[in-house]
């Protein structure tokens, strides 16, 4: 195999002369290569959640994972050729690696796919496959560089692995700290220069240093030219882009931050608010559409001070408890573009608490559109909170009268399931529950949803906000809820305590009015149901007199969605397919089904359909290829398979539930991945240096990991209740410093593994390297796909089976044959 851009090794560094000053040099380059690959990574799975969609985290993790398995495989099968110029190769790899980002740059713009249409046409499955294809390629170039290390120090392997880890880990913090002040081409000037670094430690030659040098200049003059206030590319099939096709559009504010890329788009054709009645007499002001990674949180409202041009406020499903207060005080988790502070201020509020994560969206409203929304961000009696709703709420001790939470999403996006694989922490049964504890006797909890033909969101939080009552020990559920709906809008109240009939009859009236349809109040009949907006059925009726009987189960098991509530172990609010909806899909009526399926999750099993064959072809190409070995490999397939997919299990799962304290997948990614990738390397090294590797050393440390996973399993509540209460710093060190105890003993299996084989099977190492690549590919997958199904603890305690799995296999790996 030939490198285009390998040079000569010098006299000192040629083959067979790997020394320790050699060692050290590989592993510099080691740790640049893998600070790059990480920074890469998560840099992808931040823009795809911007292009596409959140879940398509795992997607890359899966791919860049497929990238380290093919390049053990490789260098398996041409380690011969491989190890003539060793240190050119280690060389050239990262420079490879550059090419090919930049290449992906390039193509990204070019090959695009939407994935609401990959049931659809099938020039969409071909462009995506293709994109994964390339984002596959720098990722085993980049691996390479890190099999080569253990392929040729097979006596140093724990010190490898700790350059491997600790590079990767920092990679992740410059990302997260990049994130803050830096946009997506800023961020790929310095993952490019970080890869070139790589190349430094082996700039032992004149040609090199040069062809360094003029790569270095070639990246910044690139960027210049290029990359810099290049706008991030989007997607037809996001609202943002939709937006931009209206009449008059002018893009105003695009700002790429750590919760998201936010966007403001100005139109006068541009009108946003979903539960209006038909019949509102009152015109809607001039709006300019607000946006967070692509997808609507609603509208800026022009607003010049005078409350009496407000008046369509009042033709609101959401102004219902409004009708049924005086003067109350409002908590608004959600603030987006203000409509909700603005229907507050309408209706007389006493005060507005305001809770809006997202400071990108909070300094927009005060600085740039100020004037334009009339300050309603500044206003005397509203107070705004920059964090976020579930940790507010369990960390303040106010009260209120009403309580809002909001959730923005693209229609479409949401209908086709766009969001179905999306962690929502704030729409949980635990978090109801935490809203009624935050309501004063008499107060109310508002939810309003988008409405689907059959309907699943809004009965899903209609099942929550009747388990949500019944555990906080109020008894029956059913008169403590109303509910509501326009023709595309449904609203469901809750309140602490019971609807009297001055209530309901003012719901009566104020439904009747605005032609919005009553769904269920406290001895309501079928008949009343369904008047104005039609539907095929009276569904939300029909659910809530199920949902609060004894038939429940059956409800739940007779519906055509999946429609049980979401928990704190089961985040998933938007999830709700059913393997009724596939066999209909797989059926006669074939794509009539395609709107009702969750194409989130379904895109989850396509991708593990095709990593897995991928992954077995790989493995076995090898030993088609070597026969001789292949009577040895079973110690070795389960070994290093049941650690790639515990380590990724024990990650994708913390990654997955500490979203709940760090508030953000981006966050929560960067502050996991960095931390188990740090502390993991420090073990390797500890390991490394307390003891030569034995059998028994190993079964001690899965010993500790099953231990520590076990107490994580029993007390994780306690463990990370008090972490809601601290600032985001001090949660992502909390956080952090609670990975530690697994982290650490989890680096000590695989480099230990390697170092037994070194000594018995050394031909076996980059196989080995291959092998727990590859089943980290399918776990990275497999991971969310069980957390759906069954929750971050089944995840966890699998993981714990699989490390004793290895545990029992590892006295094998050392016998010779």
């Amino acid at each position: 195999m030939k490198f285009s851009l390998t040079v000569g090794d010098s006299p000192q560094l040629v083959a067979g002369n790997l020394n320790s000053k050699n060692i050290s040099r590989v592993q510099a380059s080691i740790f640049f290569i893998s600070m790059a690959l990480i920074a890469y990574e998560i840099l992808l799975i931040k823009v795809f959640a911007i292009q596409y969609w959140y879940h398509f985290a795992s997607l890359i993790i899966s791919i860049a994972l497929l990238g380290f398995g093919a390049s053990g495989s490789f260098i398996f099968i041409f380690r011969d050729v491989l190890k003539r110029r060793p240190l050119a190769v280690i060389y050239s790899l990262p420079i490879c690696f550059l090419l090919t980002l930049w290449l992906n740059l390039y193509l990204s713009r070019i090959i695009v796919f939407n994935p609401l249409m990959l049931a659809w046409r099938v020039e969409e499955i071909f462009n995506f496959s293709l994109l994964c294809l390339f984002i596959f390629i720098p990722f085993f170039l980049g691996a390479l560089t890190i099999g080569m290390g253990f392929t040729l120090y097979t006596e140093d392997i724990h010190r490898i692995y700790f350059s491997n880890l600790t590079g990767s880990g920092v990679g992740a913090l410059i990302v997260l700290l990049s994130l803050f002040h830096l946009g997506p081409s800023e961020l790929i000037l310095i993952i490019s220069l970080i890869s070139l670094i790589a190349t430094f430690p082996l700039c032992v030659t004149g040609i090199r240093k040069l062809v360094s040098f003029v790569l270095i200049c070639a990246v910044i003059l690139s960027y210049v030219a290029f990359l810099h206030e290049t706008p991030l590319a989007m997607n037809d099939f996001k609202d943002l882009t939709q937006a931009k096709k209206l009449k008059g559009a002018k893009g105003e504010v695009q700002i790429f931050g750590p919760l998201g890329f936010v966007a403001v788009v100005d139109s006068p054709a541009y009108h946003y608010l979903p539960d209006l009645s038909l019949n509102c007499p009152d015109p809607l002001p001039r709006q300019k559409g607000l946006f967070l990674d692509g997808n609507s949180v609603g509208a800026i409202n022009r607003f010049a001070g005078d409350i009496d041009s407000l008046g369509f406020m009042d033709c609101r499903t959401v102004s219902l408890p409004y009708k049924l207060f005086k003067n109350p005080s409002v908590l608004i988790i959600g603030g987006g573009g203000g409509t909700e502070v603005l229907n507050a201020r309408y209706h007389g509020a006493e005060h507005v608490d305001l809770v809006e994560i997202n400071r990108d969206i909070i300094h927009v409203m005060r600085d740039r559109y100020k004037e334009f929304s009339g300050g309603i961000y500044d206003e005397n009696r509203i107070t705004v909170f920059a964090e976020d709703g579930r940790g507010y709420l369990e960390g303040t001790d106010d009260l209120y009268d009403l309580i809002q939470i909001n959730l923005p999403g693209a229609m479409g996006a949401l209908t086709a399931g766009g969001y179905s694989m999306n962690e929502n922490y704030i729409f949980t049964v635990e978090a109801l529950k935490t809203c009624l504890n935050r309501l004063r006797p008499g107060g109310m909890i508002l939810l309003s949803r988008g409405i689907e033909s059959p309907p699943r969101k809004g009965i899903k939080i209609l099942a929550m906000a009747i388990q949500a009552l019944e555990a906080t020990g109020q008894g029956d559920a059913s008169p403590s809820i109303v509910m509501i709906r326009s023709w595309q809008r449904a609203t469901l109240l809750i309140k602490r305590g019971t609807f009297g009939r001055e209530e309901i009859a003012s719901t009566m009236k104020f439904c009747r009015e605005r032609f919005f349809d009553l769904c269920y109040y406290p001895g309501m009949a079928e008949g009343e149901a369904n008047r104005f907006n039609r539907m095929d059925e009276s569904y939300f009726y029909r659910a809530a007199k199920m949902l609060l009987s004894d038939k429940r189960e059956e409800f739940y098991d007779a519906y055509p969605f999946y429609i049980r509530p979401a928990t704190d172990d089961r985040p998933f609010f938007s999830y709700s397919f059913k393997k009724t909806i596939l066999k209909r899909y797989l059926g006669p009526e074939g794509r009539t089904i395609i709107p009702f399926v969750d194409w989130g999750y379904m895109l989850m099993w396509l991708s593990l359909l095709v990593l897995i064959p991928a992954s077995l072809i790989l493995i076995l190409v090898p030993l088609r290829i070597v026969r001789r070995l292949s009577q040895r490999i079973i110690p070795v397939f389960f070994y290093f398979g049941s650690l790639g997919l515990a380590y990724i299990f024990i990650e994708m799962a913390l990654l997955q539930q500490f979203i709940r304290y760090l508030h953000s997948p981006v966050f929560s990614a960067s502050v996991v991945i960095s931390s188990f990738l740090i502390y993991s390397g420090i073990g390797s090294m500890i390991g490394g240096k307390l003891w030569r590797t034995k059998g028994y050393h190993i079964v001690f440390t899965v010993i500790v990991i099953f231990l520590v996973g076990v107490v994580y399993l029993k007390s994780s509540d306690y463990l990370f209740a008090p972490l809601s209460h601290l600032p985001l710093w001090a949660r992502m060190v909390a956080c952090s410093l609670l990975i530690a105890p697994i982290a650490l003993p989890m680096g000590i299996p695989f480099p230990s593994g390697l170092s037994l084989l070194a000594g018995a099977r050394i031909d076996l190492i980059p196989w080995a390297w291959g092998i727990n690549g590859f089943f980290s590919v399918i776990g990275a997958t497999t991971a969310v796909i069980i957390s759906v199904g069954l929750g971050f603890k089944a995840v966890i305690l699998l993981a714990l089976c699989l490390y004793i799995l290895a545990g029992i296999s590892c006295f094998s790996l050392s016998v010779r044959k």
